[in-house]
């Protein structure tokens, strides 16, 4: 499976999406990361490789020689990325699939809907350019009407719904910790009451009692949030019937 994930937006969680929700559930896929200024991912994720935007070619080649790779285009290096995709004839044939992450706000929910109008300018499938709701705080549907009234406007990319991730603030920490999801859900199983215990005994230390405060947080909250990606990352190659958004 190779996926890109792309978005003319910054800040809209791609990297985190990325490392968190699918180089973990594609074989721990290679990670590409499309960026030219400093990427924190890359320290998530075992095998990462970091390229500009404006070198295509090796990126495409990437495509071709891995089985399982995603590619996490930066903001910063959106334009020369897209511009180097159709430079191309059929520069998109290696991609199974282009996600565009989004958030609440008018601004991010127009250019996701550009973004994904770029592609299908391009020839991109429908089905190959997908949605994902990201930071929803109660409802997609309240939050996210522009998409919705695209997706069926357009008709030109799949806007699931269910396809959705919660605002957490378990992703700050795992990057501030350098801590993949997959290991705070062990620290859940195997070591959450000793670093409770810990804290105990550091409460006085103000470094590193703030050190342990995230270790417990994200220990409590990793298997919850390992189970709604797990969620999301189905959904994300499931149908969808335009007739029930």
């Amino acid at each position: 499976m190779k996926i890109v994930v792309a978005g003319i937006s910054g800040n809209l969680g791609k990297s985190t999406l990325a490392a968190h929700m699918l180089v973990p559930r594609m074989n721990n896929a290679k990670l590409i990361i499309v960026e030219s200024i400093n990427q924190d991912t890359k320290d998530l994720v075992g095998d990462s490789e970091k390229i500009r935007g404006e070198e295509f070619r090796r990126i495409y080649m990437e495509l071709v020689l891995n089985e399982d790779l995603v590619v996490d285009v930066g903001a910063s290096n959106a334009e020369a990325f897209f511009e180097g995709l159709s430079s191309f004839s059929r520069g998109y044939d290696e991609v199974d699939l282009f996600m565009i992450p989004t958030v609440p706000g008018a601004k991010e929910q127009a250019e996701s809907i550009l973004t994904a109008r770029m592609l299908a300018a391009m020839g991109v499938d429908k089905n190959k350019i997908r949605i994902v709701f990201n930071r929803v705080k109660r409802s997609v549907e309240d939050e996210f009407p522009d998409i919705f009234s695209a997706a069926r406007a357009l008709d030109c990319f799949v806007a699931n719904p269910e396809c959705m991730v919660f605002e957490n603030d378990i992703y700050e920490d795992l990057a501030d910790l350098k801590l993949p999801l997959s290991e705070a859900c062990i620290l859940a199983v195997n070591s959450l009451e000793k670093l409770k215990g810990d804290l105990k005994k550091i409460a006085r230390d103000s470094d590193r009692y703030s050190l342990f405060v995230k270790k417990v947080c994200v220990a409590k909250k990793a298997i919850i949030t390992f189970e709604q990606l797990d969620s999301a990352f189905q959904a994300l190659f499931s149908e969808v019937d335009d007739a029930e958004l």
